[in-house]
């Protein structure tokens, strides 16, 4: 797996523009679940975002804010495993500066109503429902080329993304472990950090 420890350092924390706390979570025991995303992948700023409340870009949901973004489908069982763990995350660290977003893509024959009611279900209040606005619901899922890894392991669904508060991916995850990857005590301490280094 090409971890977060596989960054490239080249200028220092100033020139990549990330704070001190990013570059020391290289060190975390949770880094080993993270990778870098590929070459010529990235948040796309400007394709539409629905929520039920309406549509926006993520410049305009999340500017100024880091984010875990997971890439999300009803059809993908580790999703739906993986979505208390979300919710527990967002309860505790959502703040001015961070955020979790769930966001439907790869999913067009889901609406989001359909989605809000399993959030309904399993109670993940702390949880807005998100899908892919693009003409075919797979607007992020090509963006962020999430079936390209710079290993030779499987990609797909799930995957998150840590993103910076400019938009810009910083490292991706994929996949589930047993016991839930967001309810492990590394990685959610690892989220944690992740989370207060922006404030």
């Amino acid at each position: 797996m090409a971890s977060l420890s596989a960054f490239s350092l080249a200028g220092g924390v100033v020139a990549q523009g990330l704070p001190p706390a990013i570059f020391a979570l290289m060190n975390h025991p949770a880094a080993s679940f993270f990778e870098a995303p590929p070459p010529n992948s990235g948040i796309p700023l400007n394709l539409p975002i629905d929520s039920l409340q309406g549509s926006a870009n993520w410049q305009q949901l999340f500017e100024g804010r880091a984010v875990l973004l997971d890439l999300w489908a009803s059809w993908c069982a580790p999703c739906l495993v993986e979505t208390p763990g979300l919710n527990a995350l967002s309860e505790q660290y959502g703040s001015d500066t961070f955020a979790v977003a769930v966001l439907k893509t790869a999913d067009p024959n889901t609406s989001l109503m359909q989605m809000q009611q399993i959030f309904d279900r399993g109670n993940y209040n702390a949880l807005t429902a998100f899908a892919d606005g693009s003409a075919d619901g797979w607007g992020f899922f090509r963006a962020l080329k999430v079936n390209m890894r710079n290993s030779q392991k499987q990609a797909g669904l799930p995957m998150a993304a840590l993103v910076g508060p400019d938009g810009r991916e910083i490292a991706r995850t994929y996949g589930t472990i047993k016991g839930r990857k967001w309810e492990h005590p590394q990685i959610a301490d690892f989220i944690a950090q992740f989370s207060k280094a922006w404030s």
